[in-house]
């Protein structure tokens, strides 16, 4: 599987609790291209295990819209076990690891994946989301993306880093990290998912889209949210707009006619064209299809 194979595609990821059923239910409408069905933050400790019995039936409930179906799972070991088992089982296309600690950590997730669910031959399987929420996974941000081919994406975990940083979760701090994470995730060849700020309220929605474009301006392919409002702003922001796409086609039908023509150097709107642009092109043209 090549570096871009490796990346998720994902535009909007919309955190479900998996224990309040009627948030399940109305989770195939949402148009969200991953749904998260949480066990940990969201859900108290005495219902994780009800969640995670029941966590086949939610899945199922899921499949009924266009999402893919992540579960995030619980960070202590005697529960993220059974909730890896639990959503493997239930058919889930991913896992959200809980406070990564390190490359290592990784791995040990993804030989658990290897066999309960082994990679399909030239296929990506289940897939790992690891969660960068601790200053010790900092560190490893590069190492963590590289860990292993199932890992498809990043997330930073904001509240959690800035508690333990001792920082504000908006603070450039964070979003220095959150840029760091673009650097690493990109070398790895996989997909920096998150935003670059906070937005206090969800019934926002243009504070929420200028955020998003501006995540989308550094490098992030996507974003997390918690309700099915954001879901159509996320996946507006994160996609390429009307404009660039017509661009990125014309640069590429210049650039073959220049080939043709035996040229290697041509303009577009009164840009000279170099392999950069053409590679921006091409990735705009494969978010298309």
């Amino acid at each position: 599987m090549s570096k871009s194979e490796r990346a998720a595609p994902w535009r909007s990821l919309m955190y479900v609790p998996a224990n309040v059923r009627r948030f399940v239910d109305k989770a195939p409408q949402a148009g969200a291209d991953a749904v998260i069905l949480d066990l940990e933050d969201s859900v108290p400790p005495a219902a994780k295990e009800t969640a995670r019995e029941t966590l086949a039936e939610s899945v199922g409930i899921v499949r009924q819209g266009p999402s893919q179906v992540l579960v995030r799972v619980n960070r202590p070991l005697s529960q993220a076990v059974r909730d890896v088992e639990a959503a493997v089982a239930a058919g889930a296309d991913g896992i959200v690891l809980t406070k990564a600690m390190g490359p290592e950590h990784v791995v040990l997730v993804a030989e658990m994946l290897d066999l309960l669910a082994p990679l399909p031959a030239g296929g990506r399987g289940v897939v790992l989301v690891p969660i960068i929420e601790t200053a010790a996974a900092v560190a490893q941000i590069g190492a963590i993306a590289a860990a292993s081919p199932r890992v498809a994406g990043l997330l930073c975990g904001a509240e959690d880093l800035a508690a333990e940083l001792g920082c504000a979760p908006d603070d450039e701090t964070v979003a220095t990290i959150k840029r760091q994470m673009v650097v690493g995730c990109a070398a790895a060849g996989v997909a920096p998912l998150g935003l670059l700020g906070t937005v206090a309220d969800f019934r926002d929605p243009e504070a929420v889209r200028a955020v998003a474009l501006a995540s989308r301006r550094a490098g992030f392919t996507g974003a997390t949210c918690v309700h099915p409002a954001i879901v159509p702003v996320l996946n507006a922001a994160f996609a390429p707009t009307a404009a660039e796409v017509d661009l990125a086609r014309r640069q590429i039908e210049a650039a073959e006619m220049a080939a043709r023509e035996g040229r290697g150097s041509f303009a577009v709107d009164g840009r000279m064209v170099d392999e950069p642009i053409l590679r921006r092109a091409r990735r705009v043209l494969a978010q298309v299809r």
